[in-house]
């Protein structure tokens, strides 16, 4: 990094921490108050952090979502979800298949073009994690819901994940593109990503078994993470699978998960802040004024159907009611993840990729602004919120 680079960083942490402490005094989520606080000095208002700064800081940003997809990759450990029951996979399904419905539905009847609404439908399912995350810890949930939520999280995101690039491999193909490069990237965005992941998670697992010292296999885990993102990079993939897998294994693998995920607490504070910072400083307030009907149905039949997709499961398979009645409304925050699938659109097809671009920017502002708040909300209503003095 460059001492412009470095100096950016260092402002971006440091103002991040204020806001997040002052919107904390106020009663709302510190990660509100991490994305406010980038708005407030992004280049929507006072331009103090300039586009330079945010191109600059794009590795910061990597390495956070990379921690974010670790982190949520770490909840799907099958000894734990046995001991939920299968409901929380038929929960994840039902409120993924609700956003993707709706919003496919009303895509479909706005734009009457087919691609476009399975695109848009496929990318509705991600909930953003690190935002999920984030508000959990910050007010020390936990319980039923809790779990669920996580869970859920983590599911949903590798639902989108993968049906996105299988979307988009066919959507390609109406296009024209050859069969034989599209089934290429799809193995190597599936296929070898599960490769990577789990090469690395397994690395990382057999290294744990040779020391004693939890700073170096914290070090080891890191050291990981950054060599699946650089890889992922360099052979042209997306990094979020590839860190979702490296996370899902290691916690099934891992004899000493839990004291790892503890121990990395320690450390990827500064990303986080840093990565919401600079999502705030992303988002355009003038993105607003396109949104447009096409944005609106996003805006409004997104959560409605996650909502009822995991209402009507939860009743169904036999949740419990403050599962049923709160999910739902805990599923609203995207971001990170939304805005990395939009950017595979709009290089290979830039006249769809902006129409993406301009309901998912416009919505992202809404989300997370309300979304973090929202989580709360249910986190309360459902008493798991265990606040430390």
């Amino acid at each position: 990094m460059q001492v412009y680079e470095l100096l950016s960083v260092g402002m971006v942490i440091l103002l991040g921490l204020l806001g997040g402490k002052v919107f904390h005094r106020l009663k709302i989520p510190r990660v509100t108050g991490y994305m406010l606080t980038g708005l407030l000095f992004g280049p929507s208002v006072l331009n103090l952090i300039s586009a330079t700064t945010l191109a600059d800081t794009r590795l910061v940003n990597d390495i956070a979502l990379g921690l974010i997809l670790f982190a949520i990759g770490g909840e799907i450990e099958f000894n734990h979800l046995r001991s939920m029951g299968r409901r929380v996979i038929y929960i994840a399904l039902a409120e993924s298949l609700g956003a993707f419905i709706l919003v496919f539905g009303i895509t479909a009847l706005i734009s009457r073009d087919w691609g476009l609404a399975i695109l848009l439908g496929a990318i509705s399912i991600a909930t953003a994690p690190g935002v999920t995350l984030l508000v959990v810890r910050e007010y020390n949930a936990r319980g039923t819901l809790t779990d669920t939520l996580l869970a859920t999280v983590a599911f949903n995101n590798v639902l989108c994940l993968v049906l996105f690039r299988v979307f988009f491999s066919f959507y390609s193909l109406t296009r024209g593109e050859p069969l034989l490069s599209i089934g290429l990237s799809l193995f190597m965005e599936l296929v070898v990503s599960l490769g990577i992941g789990g090469a690395i998670a397994a690395m990382i697992t057999f290294w744990e078994q040779k020391i004693d010292d939890l700073s170096e296999l914290l070090l080891v885990i890191i050291g990981g993470l950054l060599l699946g993102i650089g890889v992922a990079q360099t052979i042209g993939i997306s990094h979020l699978l590839v860190c979702l897998i490296i996370g899902a294994v290691t916690n099934n693998l891992s004899l000493m998960h839990r004291l790892v995920y503890a121990e990395l607490r320690q450390t990827e504070m500064p990303f986080y802040i840093a990565f919401f910072v600079l999502s705030g400083a992303s988002l355009h307030l003038g993105e607003l004024s396109h949104l447009g009907l096409l944005g609106l149905g996003y805006l409004l039949f997104r959560p409605l159907g996650k909502y009822l997709g995991s209402y009507l499961a939860g009743k169904r398979f036999g949740a419990e009611p403050i599962v049923t009645a709160n999910l739902g409304m805990a599923l609203l925050p995207q971001a990170g993840v939304a805005i990395g699938l939009m950017m595979t659109v709009i290089e290979p097809y830039p006249e769809m990729g902006g129409i993406i671009a301009t309901v998912i920017l416009s919505s992202v502002i809404i989300y997370e602004g309300l979304g973090p708040l929202f989580t709360k909300l249910a986190l309360g209503r459902a008493g798991e919120i265990h606040l430390q003095e």
